[in-house]
């Protein structure tokens, strides 16, 4: 009989805890924690850079170069024939289709590009816009350039200092379809305007190409060379043939400032025959474009309120001439060193 009561007694101590409640509790299941995203591969970007088939942009490819050797990183240097965004679309299409995954792209239209942007965008491309702006909104994530406007503006204040602040003046521009035209024209006639003694006389543009420049600036001078007393350009192709014109015809008193670095410019510069040149930083714009891809990739964000970043400029003229390429990279160095502190937000 003593056999059976222990069961008993066990069982009944069980209903009771079930009917009164006190049965101890499951514990709950616990989750799992939850799985970290896989870190970006960097293996996997693949980075494309697009410019022109132009002077200015030979840098765009020797920086991509560079950077896919400094980092491991490939990345691809493509330009159009023109400054036009439907030839641009057909090699961003044929690089996409190659599997490219960031883009550092020339504007070959400031509006239209917003187009490819876009699309871009949306399969999850980060796209940052290189040597030139294009119009907001935009859902590229920054614009490293030159600031063109006031590169201009510099540019005519010294060729209005050198005339004395008085007398005739010429303005040279480059391709109209050019995004950067608008804002140099705006800059120099600002800067004019600023000077009473000082009058356009003449203003030359879409003669960014050697044949119908040397044409334009050869007629110009012919019929014009004794009442011109100051004249800029901004863009690259005429500051070359306007460098050469002067220096044959031995003329040192006509003020003249330019842009970019061609060897017969410097070399007018050097001899006396021109004021000097704005210095671009091309190698720094594509460089940090490709850099600035790679931080988005890594899920680094842009820093609220960052969209234009100025990639310098300054006056290459007698004093700094043998130096100046110094003074370029030694400013892309100093841009680089502190460009993920200064315009991105780190992952979280």
């Amino acid at each position: 009989m003593r056999k059976f009561i222990v069961p008993l007694l066990t069982l009944a101590i069980v209903v009771s805890m079930i009917l009164t409640g006190c049965m101890p509790k499951a514990a709950a299941p616990v989750a799992p924690p939850p799985v970290a995203p896989a870190a970006p591969r960097v293996e996997e970007f693949k980075f494309a850079v697009t410019g022109v088939l132009h002077p200015y942009f030979v840098p765009f490819e020797v920086a991509t170069k560079d950077y896919m050797s400094d980092t491991g990183i490939r990345t691809a240097y493509r330009a159009t024939v023109h400054f036009d965004q439907e030839e641009a679309n057909v090699i961003i299409e044929g690089m996409l289709a190659q599997g490219y995954n960031g883009f550092a792209m020339w504007p070959g239209h400031p509006t239209a590009v917003n187009a490819t942007i876009n699309e871009l965008v949306a399969k999850g491309i980060p796209v940052v816009v290189i040597a030139a702006p294009c119009d907001l909104p935009t859902k590229a994530s920054l614009c490293t350039a030159t600031d063109v406007k006031a590169s201009a503006m510099e540019a005519t204040k010294h060729v209005i200092e050198a005339m004395g602040e008085k007398g005739n003046f010429v303005n040279l521009l480059g391709a109209l379809s050019d995004p950067n035209t608008i804002l140099r024209k705006q800059g120099v006639e600002e800067t004019v305007a600023k000077y009473p003694g000082v009058k356009i006389i003449d203003e030359i543009a879409d003669i960014d190409a050697f044949e119908p420049c040397i044409d334009k600036v050869s007629s110009l001078l012919a019929a014009r060379a004794a009442e011109i007393d100051g004249m800029v350009s901004t863009c690259y192709i005429p500051t070359v043939v306007v460098s050469e014109a002067l220096t044959e015809i031995g003329d040192r008193r006509i003020k003249f400032v330019g842009i970019d670095d061609d060897p017969k410019t410097l070399q007018a510069i050097r001899d006396g025959y021109i004021v000097g040149a704005m210095s671009q930083a091309p190698y720094a714009q594509a460089y940090l474009g490709c850099e600035s891809l790679r931080l988005l990739k890594m899920g680094y964000t842009v820093k609220e309120g960052v969209w234009f970043i100025n990639s310098g400029f300054f006056l290459i003229n007698k004093d700094n001439v043998a130096t100046y390429k110094d003074i370029i990279k030694s400013n892309a160095v100093t841009m680089l060193g502190t460009w993920a502190k200064d315009y991105f937000n780190p992952p979280k």
